[in-house]
């Protein structure tokens, strides 16, 4: 990736010198340095307060009340691992996280939680159904509440930017329906397989 960071800043200065734009390029890259700054300094306020909120929910042992919440799902999409506190929670974490639109506060819940289910199965070094459903979950990203797109939309100057709200519930509800769908069938598939071979 740094390979590649390099070469697309060395081609774009090659291409900046030979259509002389080299200054426009360079003014460019200054606004464009200072807007970066601008931005993450904006989201950073938002970040803190959710991040903060999810400590307080560890701290207080709120994780564990939400992780009894989310239990009849995780039966339903991991069987196995609500048996399991330290996965159940911080997989609950994780989930609570994503529903608010934090991806980056949710990161910390999900590594642990796919370490604590890769201890469950064993130390398994492929992934297992869970660990793969979790993944999927993840990618597909359920979100009540976009906090960081009506950040960045805040931050962009919108004049509403909670007016994403329900088109963001929408879309991500129908892609996390037709993602835990998919993974459900290609599991079923592979369980049919598998007996196939071993009959």
């Amino acid at each position: 990736m740094e390979k590649l960071f390099v070469w697309g800043i060395v081609l774009a200065a090659l291409i900046a010198l030979f259509t002389g734009s080299a200054e426009e390029t360079g003014a460019a890259l200054l606004s464009g340095g200072q807007a970066a700054v601008a931005l993450g300094l904006s989201l950073a306020g938002a970040y803190c307060l959710w991040c903060g909120v999810l400590k307080v929910m560890e701290l207080s042992g709120l994780t564990t009340k939400v992780a009894l919440l989310f239990r009849p799902l995780l039966r339903l999409l991991m069987p196995g691992i609500e048996q399991d506190a330290e996965a159940s929670e911080a997989v609950s974490l994780n989930f609570a996280a994503n529903l608010l639109g934090m991806g980056n506060a949710a990161t910390p819940a999900g590594l642990r939680a796919m370490r604590a289910m890769q201890k469950l199965a064993g130390g398994a070094r492929l992934p297992t159904e869970a660990m793969c459903m979790f993944l999927i979950i993840n990618s597909s990203s359920l979100q009540l509440v976009p906090t960081t797109l009506i950040s960045l939309r805040a931050a962009a100057g919108s004049a509403a930017p909670g007016d994403i709200l329900l088109p963001a519930l929408l879309s991500t509800l129908c892609t996390s329906l037709l993602a835990v769908g998919l993974t459900f069938l290609v599991q079923r598939v592979g369980k049919r397989s598998k007996k196939g071979r071993a009959a």
